[in-house]
């Protein structure tokens, strides 16, 4: 993040709290239940939102070297992301061109071809068929068509997206909305990963975006942990175009006042929270970044697996494994009491008995998720 934006945003804390009051939006909102009950918007969702539209599958610190790959198996397309001979990143649909097995599992190294375990059709790192066992059964097959299908890729700010829709085309700094500038500065390519962990819950999978988009449940439920490291209710909300930015201020920002504002640096003093529309979150704390990112499943409207990434930056070679690993069980410990709030929330929207549910003034960030999910809804209505 600039410094002018750093300062603009310390500013505007340390105003808020000589005030007593967090910045408000201009009236409460309302969400409808059905939102994370109906089976129909859920339907719509996994085929707006994750077909449609561009997901962070992997993080280029996996796909350094010609060879590398990784695999995604929770959007509605399976998907092979593989670095090519000349250094290019090159997405497929994990799918063999022969019966619809999986030709790559998990992630890897240095590999130059991919192998179906079915039969044993092979493909190389840039798609084509490039072997058919016992070919004389195929006579007149075209390998030249039948290659491995194409996704659409990016790979920016060290995070990889990819399109799950054959034929077509995207801009990462269009779904950033502007927020690409903040990323830019973490050099997030540079982080390392050291651990996920896919974490599956009864609840839709917006309710896990949901608990990280206000501050003011923090005060109650997690009054016995982070909550004291925190300004009540104070979190700074920035919008760029359906993603967002939200900075939750932590207590130590006081010790800022009367220093030049030249020496002023947010990070240490906040945690930062950034949506990538529609459903990655990343963290940015002061000694590691957080990534969370929440499916649905499958023909399930109250069932999401979130897969939970702790990534360090250069230079934390001397932190020992116990260290990381304690620093994972913290963050997901904190995720588990939402989640355990969440489970009961889906069971309370499938009741059938609220009207709506509200969304406080200082509550914009949730407000600004619901209506990019609604915006994006509404624009594909009629769209093949």
């Amino acid at each position: 993040m600039k410094h002018a934006a750093q300062v603009r945003l310390i500013r505007q804390a340390l105003e808020a709290i000589e005030r007593g009051s967090p910045p408000l939006s201009e009236r409460y909102t309302q969400n409808e239940p059905s939102a994370y009950a109906s089976t129909e918007r859920a339907a719509r969702e996994r085929e707006v939102l994750f077909r449609r539209h561009p997901l962070v599958v992997a993080f280029s610190s996996q796909l350094r070297e010609p060879g590398d790959y990784v695999t995604e198996d929770l959007p509605p397309v399976p998907i092979l992301v593989v670095r090519g001979p000349q250094g290019t990143l090159n997405a497929f649909a994990n799918i063999c061109r022969h019966r619809g097995s999986k030709v790559a599992q998990g992630c890897g190294r240095a590999v130059s071809r991919f192998a179906c375990p079915y039969h044993g059709w092979s493909y190389d790192t840039e798609g084509r068929l490039r072997a058919i066992p016992d070919e004389e059964g195929f006579a007149g097959l075209d390998r030249e068509h039948h290659g491995l299908i194409s996704l659409p890729v990016e790979e920016k700010h060290g995070l990889v997206w990819v399109l799950p829709r054959p034929g077509g085309a995207f801009r990462v700094d269009d779904v950033l909305g502007g927020l690409g500038e903040d990323l830019d500065s973490y050099r997030i390519g540079s982080y390392e990963l050291r651990e996920t962990r896919r974490l599956q819950r009864r609840m839709n999978w917006k309710l896990v975006s949901d608990t990280f988009w206000e501050a003011y449940h923090i005060k109650v439920l997690h009054k016995a942990n982070v909550a004291p490291l925190f300004v009540k209710n104070l979190a700074l909300f920035d919008a760029f175009g359906p993603s967002q930015r939200l900075v939750g201020i932590r207590n130590s920002i006081e010790t800022l006042r009367g220093r030049p504002e030249a020496e002023w640096d947010l990070i240490p003093h906040a945690t930062i929270l950034m949506n990538l529309f529609p459903n990655t979150i990343l963290v940015m704390q002061s000694d590691h970044l957080e990534v969370y990112r929440a499916f649905p499943v499958p023909d399930r409207v109250n069932e999401s697996v979130t897969e939970v990434s702790l990534l360090v930056p250069p230079g934390s070679e001397g932190s020992s494994d116990r260290t990381w690993q304690r620093t994972m069980d913290l963050l997901v410990g904190v995720i588990e009491q939402d989640f355990g709030i969440g489970e009961g929330i889906q069971r309370g929207f499938e009741a059938g008995v609220l009207p709506h549910v509200a969304y406080g003034r200082y509550e914009s960030a949730l407000e600004h998720f619901h209506r990019s999910i609604r915006a994006a809804l509404d624009a594909s209505s009629g769209v093949a």
